[in-house]
């Protein structure tokens, strides 16, 4: 349902003291963020638009309907394994008795901790920031709230209002958004936000209604003035980095998620890009979502926007509470704060001096443990259970108050289980497909001389390939030869669309003992009637090379060929240079 389009004019005084006894809606939201910059600046904000997708709503339900999600004891180790080479270290044994009876190589694994009984809780309207140097367990614990990490190997429980979650339910309520910014470069922001709604967004909603919904967004995530702008690249001028971010922020929130987890939002932006993100964030949060991140270094101004801190050192937790009581905290741990300087970068260098020392950051560890105890932090019952709202009940008020969750429907069903709502998927497979392809053929539309240089290539390779292979017999040769063109065909297709072929020995498979491999190579000896060992190359081998009808080329006509091919790539390659150089910034 579509709520009622007669809104407050922009001249009408707001109520502040409303906003600040109930929960904000996201449309209440944007409208109070447009009157406040159009009396800063006079700039006419278009209404802002919010969607209702359970019916109509009584007074009672736009109550506090808290979310809190709670983390306790969360413990993670990976398996480190090292090898070692005995040849290498006894270089005098290796010569005596030989290479091969010292050639050897033991493997050892030791455990690496690296989250370490870490606890702690994320409200609702709240941002919650995970700072710590690099290698701490920012990401980790991040990846380890959002589920990305296998149960067998976390360690603890991850609840929200006191129930656990599991993975096709978190993946409905939750968002995650990564640090580096994977957007298509030929597209707007309107574009780009609105291939999201389609793709995340259920079908039943209607065109009208997704729209809404990507307006609603893009004022929600100050792009307004930037909608009609394309991502751009290093070629093509596009918007900045930090509206490039806000992006990326926005695909992930089209379907106004209960819980959104961020991996550095506001890494390799300025304090005023990063701000702004920062801001944005805050105002999803205020909108009824749990937002939490990781974040290197804030500045003075990102610091008065967070609400909770967690430091955290070598897997552990140093510090977790509010910034406004990081100087007590330090101050009693006997370091205090000096006034001109910045809390977190303060937090950090003391941290970084600590680990350099002897016994570490265990005594500010310790400190930390029983400093919470004494401010009864611990203890403080959460306000799930003050409210006595369980999970369906909290996501079930959400939904009828607007809030969007992709594919869920708000129905009477009694079950316990808290995916009484969640569908296996918002959309279809087939709706996903062309929307992706949509995407893609207007993004390639936009770039002609891209499309034409991909086009040239495949066509140009096909053309070398059939007059190479040009009328093939029927005899032993000439099935050799067609699989050698069916062998040129599918790796030129693989080299077309993937971007590296991974090394044997950097895969799983180089791991494997030396027997094993040599089993292997008995057994394809076996099948192809070829005696293959280790020192056999594939290409030039003695066996291979003697089988009847393989190639009449000699030694200095594969040299020619060879040659005549890197000439041949050497053009193309100066052909691209001279296209790509008249691909300027616009």
């Amino acid at each position: 349902m579509l709520p009622s389009t007669n809104t407050t004019p922009y001249w009408s005084p707001i109520d502040h003291n409303r906003f600040s006894t109930e929960s904000i809606t996201l449309g209440q939201l944007l409208k109070h963020v447009g009157d406040v910059r159009k009396e800063a600046t006079g700039d006419e904000t278009p209404l802002h638009h919010a969607l209702d997708l359970g019916g109509d709503a009584d007074e009672d339900s736009r109550s506090l309907l808290p979310f809190v999600l709670s983390f306790n004891n969360l413990t993670y180790s990976v398996k480190v394994h090292r090898k070692i080479n005995f040849s290498a270290l006894l270089p005098r044994w290796s010569n005596r008795l030989g290479a091969a009876a010292v050639a050897k190589e033991s493997s050892f694994s030791s455990t690496k901790t690296l989250l370490d009984d870490i606890s702690g809780e994320a409200r609702d309207g709240e941002i919650v920031a995970v700072m710590g140097a690099s290698g701490s367990g920012k990401s980790t614990l991040i990846d380890a709230l959002a589920n990305r990490i296998a149960k067998g190997s976390l360690k603890g429980s991850v609840t929200l209002n006191g129930e656990a979650m599991n993975s096709r339910l978190l993946k409905v309520i939750s968002a995650y958004v990564m640090q580096d910014d994977l957007l298509f470069p030929m597209l707007t922001v309107e574009e780009t936000l609105m291939f999201a709604a389609d793709f995340r967004l259920p079908r039943t909603l209607s065109k009208s209604k997704k729209k809404m919904r990507v307006q609603a967004l893009i004022d929600q995530l100050g792009l307004r003035n930037a909608a009609n702008t394309v991502i751009g690249d290093e070629g093509h001028r596009g918007v900045s980095g930090g509206e490039r971010r806000r992006v990326s922020i926005g695909i992930d929130i089209i379907h106004d998620p209960i819980i959104l987890f961020l991996d550095e939002p506001t890494s390799g932006l300025d304090s005023t890009s990063a701000f702004m993100v920062v801001k944005v964030l805050q105002r999803i949060a205020q909108s009824g979502s749990i937002v939490i991140m990781s974040i290197h270094q804030p500045s003075y101004r990102i610091l008065g926007l967070l609400d909770t801190m967690i430091f955290l050192s070598r897997g552990k937790t140093v510090y977790s509470g509010s910034p406004m009581q990081l100087p007590t905290f330090f101050a009693e741990f006997g370091y205090p704060i000096p006034e001109n300087e910045n809390k977190t970068e303060f937090a950090l260098d003391l941290i970084r001096e600590l680990e350099g020392s002897p016994g570490g950051t265990k005594s500010l560890v310790e400190f930390n443990k029983s400093w919470r105890n004494k401010k009864d932090i611990v203890e403080t019952k959460s306000s799930y259970e003050t409210h006595g709202l369980s999970l369906k009940e909290a996501i079930s008020a959400s939904i009828s108050k607007g809030k969007l969750v992709s594919g869920a429907t708000n129905t009477t069903n009694t079950s316990s289980s808290s995916t009484w709502m969640v569908p296996t998927f918002a959309n279809p497979f087939w709706v996903e497909m062309a929307t992706l392809s949509k995407r893609s053929f207007k993004n390639s539309r936009r770039m002609p001389e891209l499309l034409g240089m991909r086009m040239s290539t495949v066509l140009i390779t096909g053309f070398i390939l059939a007059t190479m292979f040009w009328q093939l017999d029927n005899s032993p040769k000439g099935v050799q030869e067609r699989l050698g063109f069916f062998a040129f065909a599918m790796s030129t297709t693989f080299y077309t669309t993937a971007d590296a072929l991974p090394i044997f020995d950097n895969t799983p498979l180089g791991s494997v003992p030396e027997v094993m491999k040599l089993k292997l190579l008995k057994s394809m000896s076996e099948t192809l009637g070829v005696n293959i060992t280790s020192s056999t190359c594939l290409t030039t081998g003695s066996d291979i090379l003697q089988q009847n009808g393989v190639t009449d080329l000699s030694k200095w006509n594969c040299l020619w060929v060879t040659v005549a091919w890197g000439f041949f790539f050497r053009i193309l390659f100066y052909l691209s240079l001279l296209l790509g150089s008249k691909n300027k910034r616009r």
